[in-house]
C-alpha cells in the first residue's frame, strides 16, 4: 500500500490510498480544483480514483465531495447520519447514492478492507477507520475530542498511524477564537490537543507503527514544532529505544501542500 496526505489542517484535509489500480481519497475538504492540482504533484490523477470515503460532514472534510462524485461517477462511502446531516445544510449540493456505512461493519474496495469505528466528535456520526490491504495496516483517527480506549484497541497493529493533533491548550486559550469555539474545540466533543495526542503515545500506544504523522493541526492554535515536540517527548518517555527511532518515525502533515508517500 501506498499512502500521501494531499494536506491536513483546520481548513482542509484529504489523503489518498493506493493499492494496486485502486485508489481511495479519505477525506475530501479541498476544491476539486485544488484537489486535482495536489494530485498532479505526486504524479497521480483525479480522474484514476476509485472512491471517496468520507469521516464526517464537517466542510473541511467533504468540501468537493458532491461535484466530484457527480464528474468521475465513483461511489461515496458515508455514514447515513453524516449523509443526511450533509444533505439538509447544502440543499442544492447534496450527496446522491451514497454507500452507507455503519461503525464496527467492515467493507472492501478492491482489494482494501475499511474497518470504521466511532469517536466523539460534535458531528453527526464521525468515523475513524483502519485499512489493511496487502498484508499492510494503516490506523486513520482525527477530528475527535479525546481517546477512548476502543481507538488504542483498533489502531493496534498498524504499520502506519494517522493521528490528529490540532491545537495546543495554552495557544487556543489566549488566541483569538471566541470563548465559545475555544469551548467547542476544548470539549471532549471537540478536537484532540497536543497534550492528549502525546498521552497516548506515551500510555496506551502499542509502538508498532513505523510512521506516525501528526495531522489536522490549527493554523491558529497550534504550530508543527510543538505538535513534533509533544509527540517526540511522549515517545522519549518510553524509553531509549523509542527515544532512538522517535526522530525517524514522527513526521507532521502540512497544510499547504501534499507530503511524501509512504510506502509499506
Amino acid at each position: 500500500m501506498r499512502i500521501n496526505i494531499l494536506g491536513s489542517s483546520s481548513s482542509g484535509n484529504a489523503t489518498l490510498l493506493v493499492f494496486g489500480t485502486t485508489r481511495v481519497l479519505l477525506d475530501a475538504g479541498f476544491s476539486v480544483r485544488e484537489l486535482a492540482r495536489r494530485l498532479r504533484e505526486i504524479g497521480e490523477d483525479l480522474a484514476r480514483l476509485s472512491a471517496v470515503v468520507l469521516t464526517h460532514e464537517h466542510t473541511d472534510h467533504i468540501r468537493s465531495v458532491p461535484r466530484l462524485a457527480r464528474a468521475l461517477g465513483i461511489p461515496v462511502f458515508i455514514s447515513r447520519a453524516s449523509c443526511e446531516a450533509w444533505n439538509r445544510m447544502n440543499p442544492t449540493d447534496p450527496i446522491h447514492a451514497a454507500e452507507y456505512i455503519v461503525a464496527e461493519r467492515p467493507f472492501q474496495i478492491g482489494p482494501m478492507t475499511f474497518r470504521p469505528f466511532a469517536v466523539p466528535h460534535d458531528a453527526a456520526d464521525t468515523l475513524a477507520f483502519t485499512i489493511e490491504a496487502g498484508g499492510a495496516k494503516v490506523g486513520y483517527v482525527t477530528d475527535l475530542g479525546y481517546i477512548p480506549q476502543l481507538v488504542g484497541e483498533r489502531v493496534r497493529g498498524s504499520d502506519v498511524l494517522i493521528l490528529e493533533a490540532n491545537h495546543d491548550v495554552e495557544m487556543l486559550r489566549n488566541g483569538p477564537y471566541p470563548w465559545s469555539v475555544k469551548q467547542r474545540i476544548l470539549s471532549r466533543h471537540g478536537h484532540l490537543s497536543n497534550d492528549e495526542m502525546a498521552r497516548f503515545l506515551r500510555e496506551d500506544f502499542d509502538g508498532r507503527a513505523e510512521h506516525i504523522v501528526l495531522v489536522h493541526l490549527s493554523r491558529t492554535n497550534n504550530h508543527p514544532e510543538l505538535a513534533r515536540l509533544a509527540a517526540l517527548e511522549a515517545l522519549g518517555a518510553r524509553g531509549s529505544a523509542f527515544a532512538r527511532d522517535a526522530e525517524r518515525r514522527v513526521r507532521v502533515a502540512a497544510h499547504d501542500r501534499p507530503g511524501p508517500w509512504i510506502e509499506l
